[in-house]
């Protein structure tokens, strides 16, 4: 970056037509005054000299670089090859001054003006030493309007450089932070490594940030995951001790203690299911299956789940009903996703009012599943919750149904493991809560 400044500052420099004018020592005018006498001499010896001849005589002789200009026409005639020859504006605005200056141009340094006469006409003499002529300087004279072209390409390439150089990790970054997003705690950027600016310190702390939240939320899990293994063994002796209980109590306890028990044993159960979901949910979040991958017939995979969430449909007085199942097959986990569609079918029959429609579609090798209910949907400003572990709308909707919360959150994770998507809306149709999950099938 400080290349491309410098090359920039170095290209103004070059293209800037600055002089300075100032006074002469008594040991320059002296010597200028000296050349002067000397072209005059040769002038008169030789009235038919050529004057650029006679400047070259001249200048050889005193190792200078000699000009005149014309006092009438302004014209010049230069001692030396007429390119290497500097901008006429200072000289210009030097004639007729009584004494001479010294002219500093990037182009050489020159004394004068003289007045000098050759011939009967009055010149104005400047003797001093010409600097080579660069390729700027000569674009500058001969062609300027490509030095023009030439100086804005060059400034936009040094423009487009400098823009790269910082959109480049801005993106990468930018793409980090979307990856994190949806859930790719393995994140990191490479831009960390390679740059020592403030990009790169920003860059480094990211990839911290990233592996704390990594390292913190992994603990998090295999916490959950262990406690929940933990609670197996006592919930299967509480379990054991309840059946021995109302074995040996059949007849010697009251119908409450009766009662009692089996309070204790269905909360039991329920404390069972929940811990076995929980456990499935953590290894689906580490992508842990107990199974391969199959290839099977989406009507075989989704045709049971269908008809038994029919059945408790009806028994509820609900209607449910859906579409012919694509005739295709599908490469997946296929007790997996057949588990992640029935939790959606059987929340869309539990909590809606009347009634619930699925319907199927194939599109572009992506089986698409669509279950509506017609019941009360879900607020707006909860839609983006429902899938996170333990989200419960109110704590009597799923205790009254005997969920925990859990079933949306490992229908997720069951999609995301096929590389689908799954989302939830409002349906302005129905009233209810639109669930669409997409799938694909190979």
């Amino acid at each position: 970056m400080i290349a491309m400044i410098l090359a920039t500052s170095w290209l103004v420099t070059q293209l800037s037509s600055s002089y300075t004018i100032d006074p002469l020592t008594t040991k320059d005018i002296n010597r200028l005054e000296s050349i002067g006498n000397r072209i005059e001499l040769i002038s008169e010896r030789r009235p038919d000299s050529n004057l650029v001849s006679l400047l070259n005589r001249a200048g050889q002789r005193n190792r200078q670089a000699l000009l005149l200009v014309n006092a009438q026409s302004g014209k010049f005639i230069y001692g030396f090859p007429r390119r290497m020859g500097p901008s006429q504006a200072p000289f210009l605005k030097l004639l007729g001054q009584d004494i001479p200056f010294r002219i500093t141009t990037k182009s050489g340094v020159f004394d004068g003006p003289r007045q000098t006469i050759i011939n009967g006409k009055s010149y104005y003499l400047f003797a001093g030493k010409p600097l080579p002529q660069g390729i700027i300087r000569s674009l500058q004279r001969n062609h300027p309007g490509l030095l023009i072209a030439t100086a804005l390409l060059l400034s936009t390439l040094l423009c487009a450089l400098l823009a790269w150089s910082l959109v480049k990790p801005i993106r990468e970054l930018q793409k980090g932070t979307q990856k994190m997003s949806q859930g790719e705690l393995s994140t990191r950027v490479t831009i960390a490594n390679k740059r020592g600016d403030e990009l790169g310190q920003l860059a480094r702390d990211f990839n911290q940030m990233t592996e704390r939240v990594e390292t913190l939320l992994g603990s998090q899990k295999r916490l959950v995951a262990d406690i929940s293994h933990e609670l197996r063994s006592p919930l299967a002796r509480l379990q054991l001790a309840i059946g021995i209980a109302q074995q040996q109590s059949e007849s010697n306890v009251s119908e409450v203690t009766q009662k009692q028990l089996l309070r204790v044993e269905k909360e039991a159960q329920q404390m069972e299911r929940m811990i076995a979901q929980v456990l499935r949910l953590s290894k689906l979040e580490a992508n842990v299956t107990d199974t391969e991958k199959t290839c099977i017939s989406i009507s075989e995979l989704l045709s049971e789940i269908l008809s038994d969430a029919q059945f408790e449909a009806e028994n509820l007085s609900k209607q449910l009903t859906f579409n012919e199942i694509p005739d295709s097959d599908i490469h997946c986990y296929a007790e997996l996703l057949a588990s992640g569609v029935r939790n959606v079918v059987n929340n869309a029959v539990k909590f809606c009012s009347t009634k619930v429609q699925v319907s199927f579609s194939l599109e572009r090798d992506t089986l698409k599943i669509q279950v509506i209910d017609d019941g009360t949907g879900v607020p707006d400003s909860e839609i983006e919750h429902v899938f996170l572990p333990f989200y419960r709308l109110s704590s009597s909707r799923s205790r009254d149904t005997g969920g925990v919360g859990l079933g949306l959150a490992i229908t997720q994770q069951a999609v995301a493991m096929h590389k689908g998507t799954i989302e939830a809306s409002n349906d302005i149709s129905f009233g209810g809560l639109k669930v669409i999950i997409q799938v694909p099938i190979k």
